[in-house]
């Protein structure tokens, strides 16, 4: 992690605010006292810490889009990755708008996120999710006044003791995927590049044609995850054509042009055999005198 938390000189907070019928979007600081900004930087080494940051991060497995995740993982994926166009786009934001008043529109608060500054001047992104920080207003809230429970009249926010996930100039760690999912917009973002991803596996596998699961992917969120996946393989060059076709006729996946021609999936067979691909519901032999196996929480036999 390109980072020191340890001699933070910065602390701020910003909010991304958003109607309820998808108008209205804006990014805004938020002003802090000095206690909010030191309990901030509590809950960014809280989270440092779930991650086992930042002896962890060498080995730490890579987030994959196709995967089914538990509520907390320790994951991290490239910030140049091509479906965190988004995100990279809010980590570059200068010289936000302050608005004080911006926590009294709440309910159309979708996330927050604080950025830090070290003595090097180097920056930390850490989001939330803001679930957790709009349902205190739903809570009845008291406190104790000269002895006697009292009713708040105040607004009160609760800010959460960790962060989804964080975010250096290279990097992000994440600790719950479901919620760097929802921030980032993985699901639109991976649909929307399904044919571009779909293109850029059959420049690496010459024999392949992937046009129509291009297509069928781009309205299939599963199948446009499976291809996000299968594109940040970096052994799609070494897949034989004659273990590929082997493993399809095995498990009964019928293909067009298995000996010669461009080989692609019949309709209705689609996602089975982007599932070959990524070796995610099948055992698959693909490249010549090397053994694979794979295993994932999400994936099952069959």
């Amino acid at each position: 992690m390109n980072f020191d938390p340890a001699n933070i000189t910065v602390t701020t907070l910003c909010g991304y605010f958003e109607d309820d019928a998808g108008r209205n979007l804006r990014h805004v600081q938020i002003p802090i006292a000095p206690n909010v900004q030191r309990e901030l930087q509590s809950s960014l080494h809280e989270t440092i810490t779930k991650l086992g940051l930042p002896a962890s991060a060498a080995g730490m497995p890579r987030f994959q889009p196709a995967e089914k995740y538990s509520s907390e993982e320790h994951v991290k994926v490239a910030l140049a990755t091509d479906y965190l166009q988004g995100l990279r786009d809010v980590v570059a934001l200068r010289n936000l708008p302050s608005d004080a008043n911006a926590l009294r529109e709440v309910a159309e608060l979708e996330y927050y996120y604080a950025v830090f500054v070290d003595n090097q001047n180097r920056t930390l992104h850490a989001f939330r999710r803001a679930s957790q920080f709009k349902g205190i207003l739903k809570s009845k809230l008291a406190f104790i006044d000269g002895g006697v429970l009292t009713m708040s009249t105040r607004q009160v926010f609760r800010l959460d003791n960790d962060f989804d996930y964080l975010v250096d100039n290279d990097t992000v760690y994440i600790l719950r995927p479901s919620g760097f999912e929802f921030t980032t917009n993985v699901h639109t973002q991976v649909l929307a590049a399904a044919a571009a991803n779909a293109a850029s596996i059959q420049a690496a596998v010459a024999f392949l044609d992937l046009g129509g699961i291009g297509h069928y992917a781009s309205t299939h969120a599963r199948a446009a995850r499976l291809l996000a996946a299968i594109k940040s393989r970096d052994d799609l060059h070494l897949i034989s054509r004659n273990l590929l076709a082997s493993a399809c006729r095995n498990y009964g996946i019928a293909i067009q042009n298995p000996r010669g021609g461009l080989l692609c999936p019949d309709a209705g067979h689609e996602y089975d055999f982007l599932c070959i691909l990524d070796r995610r519901a099948y055992i698959a032999k693909l490249i010549t005198n090397q053994p694979e196996r794979y295993e994932a929480a999400s994936r099952v036999q069959k």
